[in-house]
């Protein structure tokens, strides 16, 4: 073998190596199961300060607004502070409401903005979302997911395992 083939060959060899060692860095730490916790209505949902109890979904009226058609999706929740100070559970207002594929959002209901902010301890609150959902969903089972700011700690022990976690209530 010439020179010239020689170098060629150890170049490529090089830079196989370096684009592995790369490929290795961008995905060490990236979770390689996705696991879901689900509760069902009226269980207590541990989220580490606090406990959260999903207790109910009802649906309202057929509603035209600008020619869409939507149904007003209601959730009631208690979350009580477990712990002995003040926390900010503030991000439940950012629960998504999923049927199947299909998610929604809100910032309507009916809750105590700042009580959320500084929840105190052993004190609960009652928090009311209203979603606008697609008429074709009325009566189908959804699930609320959460924000896991709300359960950071469980989801970083879980991390570390190379799990992605998520808490969920099934309706």
């Amino acid at each position: 073998m010439s020179k010239m083939k020689i170098a060629i060959l150890a170049v490529l060899i090089v830079a196989a190596a370096v684009w592995l060692v790369r490929v290795y860095q961008v995905n060490e730490g990236v979770a390689k199961k996705y696991q879901i916790r689900t509760y069902q209505v009226g269980q207590n949902v541990p989220f580490g300060n606090a406990t959260l109890n999903v207790k109910s979904l009802t649906y309202g009226r057929l509603t035209n607004n600008h020619g869409f058609k939507t149904i007003p999706a209601t959730v009631t929740m208690q979350i009580r502070n477990t712990s002995t100070k003040n926390i900010s559970i503030l991000k439940i207002v950012e629960a998504k409401l999923a049927y199947g594929l299909d998610y929604y959002q809100t910032m309507s209901g009916n809750f105590n903005k700042s009580e959320l902010l500084q929840l105190q301890p052993s004190h609960s609150t009652t928090v009311i979302l209203r979603f606008s959902v697609k008429p074709n969903h009325k009566g189908e089972r959804p699930k609320i997911y959460f924000d896991q700011n709300l359960y950071a700690p469980l989801v970083l022990k879980e991390y570390k395992k190379g799990i992605r976690y998520g808490i969920g209530v099934q309706f």
